[in-house]
């Protein structure tokens, strides 16, 4: 067996395949033939073949010393040569399926629902696009279907579009105009930049799994407001016009949340503690005033919220924080609540002179009411009422 070993490559090039000579170590002509057995061979044991294996899709490092903060997407669909939107189905399709052509999706996320103080806790791995595979699937009926390897890649959206309305021509409306996009299937350079900001190798035997792509750098230039965030619009870079299979994704409407994309964000530890405010006078119910100014602090979280036991913050809990739902009655009349709140867990008590010069009948004096918060915990929220038997029909008061 002779076996030749070639590198890998991260672009694409023209596949025309191989030359093979036969090359003396000094240089002189060779005098005999090498055989070897050709794809026609009958004993297909000794055809040649290509051994490729690539390297898995990056799953995110440990988030060792931050804590994990999950975010839905805002918008995803795909595009195909159907010319139909696609915005709602429940799965994304990446590929090519013979007579139905290529397709790519297109995912986004909507950075203004983002806490401004979000501080990664690495500027290279701390940002993951998850979307769930599950497996290959065949469009239109294709006379020789052929499943092969795909490179997948992530490269940043640069025009506006819709999940409502893009189509493979259409990439959004304005009132009843339609907006093209530069090209059919979006045009490089015009509709998405031509930069790869991750990229994934999925295998033609590959089963459901989680797929990870890498956008910390591009997620960090839509936060600091330095590149506009309309998303990423994922394609096949090696194979995309040539037919096979649809590589099948779960979309934000697929039934079972599990499968649905999400951004995966390893953050810089929540903390909750006191801040102290600028310096002022302090005034009482008399009218009396503080004879200086006085510093007056209350408790922060900084980072996000406050974490779960685990370090973990869900899905679920990040509603109270950043859409301020504190709480809401239950099926059973049940006061729940998902908040997390930082409030003081320690305080001492201030001694502030007062002068009292400008009220009538009142001396000066020492207030000793208002406390200092010397620390600060992070404390959920429990259930405020008690839990009672559901009725058996609506009550009429």
């Amino acid at each position: 067996m002779v076996r030749y070993i070639f590198t890998s490559t991260n672009y694409a090039r023209q596949d025309h395949g191989f030359l093979f000579r036969y090359v003396t170590e000094d240089g002189s002509d060779p005098t005999h033939f090498l055989t070897f057995d050709s794809p026609d061979f009958t004993d297909d044991e000794f055809r040649p073949w290509m051994d490729i294996c690539y390297v898995k899709a990056e799953e995110p490092a440990p988030c060792e010393d931050g804590q994990v903060i999950m975010y839905t997407v805002n918008a995803d669909t795909y595009l195909a040569q159907d010319g139909l939107v696609h915005g709602e189905d429940p799965y994304m399709y990446v590929g090519n399926s013979g007579w139905d052509g290529y397709t790519r999706a297109l995912v986004d996320f909507d950075v203004s629902t983002l806490d401004g103080n979000l501080e990664l806790n690495t500027e290279d791995t701390s940002v993951y696009l998850r979307l769930w595979y599950d497996g290959s699937t065949m469009g239109k009926p294709y006379n020789d279907p052929k499943q092969m390897d795909r490179h997948l890649v992530a490269h940043q959206v640069i025009t506006q579009w819709e999940e409502d309305s893009a189509t493979n021509k259409y990439s959004s409306t304005s009132g009843t105009d339609k907006i093209e996009w530069s090209s059919s299937m979006m045009g490089a350079k015009e509709d998405y930049s031509e930069d790869k900001e991750s990229e994934v190798y999925i295998s033609e035997s590959e089963g459901p799994m989680d797929v990870w792509f890498n956008l910390t750098y591009l997620f960090t230039d839509w936060v600091n407001g330095t590149s506009s965030d309309m998303g990423v619009v994922i394609k096949d870079s090696l194979h995309e016009k040539i037919p096979g299979y649809f590589l099948k994704f779960g979309s934000n409407d697929n039934p079972d949340e599990t499968m649905r994309p999400y951004f995966w964000t390893c953050q810089k530890k929540a903390t909750c503690e006191p801040v102290d405010a600028e310096p002022q006078y302090v005034k009482d119910n008399y009218g009396c005033v503080s004879v200086a100014n006085v510093t007056l602090n209350n408790c922060v979280a900084k980072n996000g919220p406050c974490p779960d036991e685990d370090g973990m913050t869900a899905l679920s809990d990040l509603e109270g924080y950043v859409y301020g739902t504190t709480a809401m009655w239950d099926e059973f009349h049940e006061m729940q609540s998902e908040c997390k709140c930082c409030v003081e867990s320690e305080t001492e008590l201030m001694d502030i002179p007062m002068d009292c010069s400008a009220v009538d009948g009142k001396s000066d004096y020492t207030n000793q009411e208002i406390k200092y918060i010397k620390e600060c915990q992070c404390q959920k929220c429990s259930i405020v009422s008690k839990k009672r038997k559901k009725r058996s029909a609506p009550s009429k008061t």
